[in-house]
């Protein structure tokens, strides 16, 4: 276990195994045999303090069978006061279930959901949007009363989670400040890009809309990578059906893209764009005529997607000389709009004064000659 570490992954609050990140490994002084601090854990494989279990609140009682119950004790083990270590030199035997035990409610969503739901509205927050730009089913689901928990939280006085991710999690990639869009990558007639479950090097294709995320949560990130799972988007400009998922290499290049203002993913190695052709994505000469070429993301923070596209417009900009003539006569009329305003208000600003000066003027006028005539008098 000296080589990997635990954490939640992307916003769908799925727990996965990572690699120990530098920071940590700078922490431990390069030392296997340190303790690893970690963000999250895996259910069945922890120990804890029997008093400190039962204080910070135990098991949520209103989360059943099993799933997310370990993330929402993670967190509230880091933000109510504790700690939480992977000990490189322990020893766990777990024995598995033949098959997954996959509990389904009256209403129909399974315990998973469910418990996901309570975890989601007690600890993250503000992130709470996050998961559900990520896992858009999940926002109507019945998750029972979970009112004691809130208070329990207020009981405890536990940190936010914005300490948890600043403190704890730094590694992670944050919505309002890594991604210029996020969520499904939808297509016409209700069509997602979809990760098809499959691995590395398998080809992405498209599948109807589901809204419970996983395959269909996408993530761009400033650079121009296309995420899913901690994979990137990467296609081949020679062979346009080979639009896979590969290892992160952070080169730009087969990796690079960019979401046009129109709506067209481009491609930085090859300049074409993403379609699809009912199946499978395909990267061919970008066709404005052509619904199938036009994409849309389903969450995104306007302040990154501004860098975003200050960072690559003028990169992967496609439009024809004319068009951007066009565009830079608009920003023309727009800022000459804008500087005969200002000039309108400086006037009616100079105006103002002059005349409320004037008025003075007279009332001085009129208060001198009454004084002169009290005076006489």
């Amino acid at each position: 276990s000296s080589g990997i570490n635990a954490e939640y992954g992307d916003w769908d609050m799925v727990f996965k195994w990572k690699p120990i990140p530098p920071r940590e490994m700078q922490r431990r002084d390069f030392d296997d045999s340190q303790p690893i601090r970690t963000p999250a854990m895996a259910g069945g494989l922890f120990a804890i303090d029997k008093d400190f279990f039962f204080e910070i609140g135990a098991y949520d009682p209103g989360m059943k069978v099993w799933g997310a119950e370990n993330l929402e004790l993670s967190f509230r083990i880091w933000m109510c006061g504790g700690a939480l270590e992977i000990n490189t030199c322990s020893y766990v035997a777990h024995i598995f279930r033949r098959g997954s035990v996959i509990a389904k409610t009256v209403s129909g969503e399974t315990a998973l959901q469910q418990n996901t739901k309570r975890l989601v509205e007690v600890w993250l927050d503000d992130y709470k949007e996050s998961h559900y730009t990520a896992v858009p089913s999940n926002k109507d689901v019945e998750a029972g009363d979970f009112v004691s928990r809130v208070l329990l939280r207020q009981r405890l006085k536990c940190r936010s989670f914005s300490w948890y991710l600043r403190e704890v999690f730094p590694d992670q990639t944050r919505p309002d400040r890594d991604f210029a869009a996020f969520g499904e990558l939808k297509g016409p007639n209700d069509v997602c890009m979809d990760a098809l479950q499959q691995g590395f090097g398998h080809k992405v294709g498209v599948w109807s809309c589901h809204g419970k995320g996983y395959n269909q949560f996408w993530k761009l990130l400033l650079t121009g990578e296309i995420k899913n799972d901690g994979r990137c988007l990467d296609g081949d400009g020679e062979n346009p059906r080979n639009i896979m998922l590969y290892e992160c290499h952070g080169l730009n290049g087969n990796q690079q893209w960019f979401i046009t203002e129109e709506g067209m993913v481009k491609h930085g190695g090859s300049g074409k764009c993403l379609t699809h052709d009912g199946r499978f994505l395909l990267l061919l000469p970008c066709d404005q005529n052509d619904d199938r070429f036009y994409w849309k993301f389903t969450g995104g923070n306007v302040e990154v997607a501004k860098k975003f596209y200050a960072i690559h417009s003028k990169q992967f900009s496609y439009r024809t000389k004319a068009e951007r003539e066009e565009v830079q006569r608009e920003r023309e009329r727009k800022e000459k709009e804008k500087s005969d305003l200002k000039k309108r208000e400086k006037q009616e600003a100079e105006e103002k004064k002059k005349k409320e000066e004037k008025e003075k003027k007279m009332e001085e006028e009129e208060r001198a000659r009454k004084e002169k005539e009290k005076k006489k008098q």
